[in-house]
């Protein structure tokens, strides 16, 4: 059995006429954020409709899944919620070809980005590259801020600690002095009762320490909790490192140093009938 040439060539245009058709008229699909199918109680499979902002008409998407976007300080109080769709799909719904706002560029290990960037830059086609450190460092100039701000509070508090402790050891010496004074009769050497001073000093800036690194954890934990639920997400606002500790304790054994030297000082200088409270 034949056809005509013309007979089949007009079939074969009528098919791809229905194929273009059906594929048009077939549902897209889309990813979303979770959180969005969460507050919205999506499942995949559901099928959603959307529309573009000051349009009347929307356009049917498929779920067929969900991602997670990685914890962005920069995007901590976005309200908006993100979506994946194929490029060609995303065109067509809004109706612009061959347009983007922004592009990322993954490189292969090794590869040189100031290079790439250099290059991308110089071919002068409208668009600007910039390095993801440098995007997120301008992004970040709020936290910046704050960070600094946490750092002269975090100053002040030291001062005012060193000033405490100041306060008890002074009055812990005049306790002691009869005692001292005692132990300087009794032919007790001075390095021996300095070393006595220091010791209980750094003990006592030590304690403290100690406390106020317990108290910090307890607030760190507090901070976090509240802040991840409240956003949504697994930043961290809050961290207490290996270094912070040791800076606590360094910082509280000088002080404790510098303080009951100028105590033992103050002790030394003291004539003995005056120590014994004479």
């Amino acid at each position: 059995m034949s056809f005509p040439s013309d007979y089949l060539r007009w079939l074969l245009l009528v098919c791809l006429v229905a194929g273009t058709a059906t594929s048009a008229l077939a549902t897209a699909h889309i990813v979303l954020e979770t959180s969005l199918a969460r507050e919205y109680h999506l499942a995949a499979g559901d099928t959603v409709q959307l529309r573009l902002p000051g349009a009347s008409a929307s356009a049917p998407f498929v779920v067929s899944g969900f991602y997670t976007p990685p914890p962005d300080p920069a995007g901590i109080s976005r309200t908006s919620r993100q979506a994946w769709m194929p490029i060609t799909d995303l065109e067509r719904f809004s109706g612009r070809d061959d347009r983007v706002s922004r592009f990322v560029l993954s490189l292969a290990p090794g590869a040189n980005a100031d290079s790439l960037v250099e290059a991308l830059n110089s071919t002068q086609l409208g668009f600007r590259a910039y390095r993801s450190r440098d995007v997120a460092r301008e992004s970040s100039q709020t936290f910046v801020v704050i960070s600094n701000f946490h750092k002269a509070i975090s100053f002040l508090s030291i001062l005012t600690g060193a000033a405490f402790l100041a306060a008890i050891v002074l009055l812990q010496v005049q306790e002691l002095r009869r005692s001292l004074g005692v132990l300087r009769v009794i032919g007790i050497s001075k390095r021996s009762i300095y070393t006595l001073v220091i010791g209980e000093t750094v003990l006592l800036a030590n304690v403290g320490a100690a406390a106020g690194v317990g108290i910090a954890f307890l607030v760190s934990r507090a901070v976090n909790s509240y802040y991840r639920s409240y956003f949504d997400t697994t930043l961290i606002f809050s961290s207490i490192e290996g270094w912070h500790v040791v800076l606590a304790f360094g910082i509280a054994s000088v002080v404790g140093v510098v303080l009951g030297s100028v105590a033992t000082a103050y002790l030394f200088k003291s004539e003995i009938n005056e120590v014994l409270g004479r």
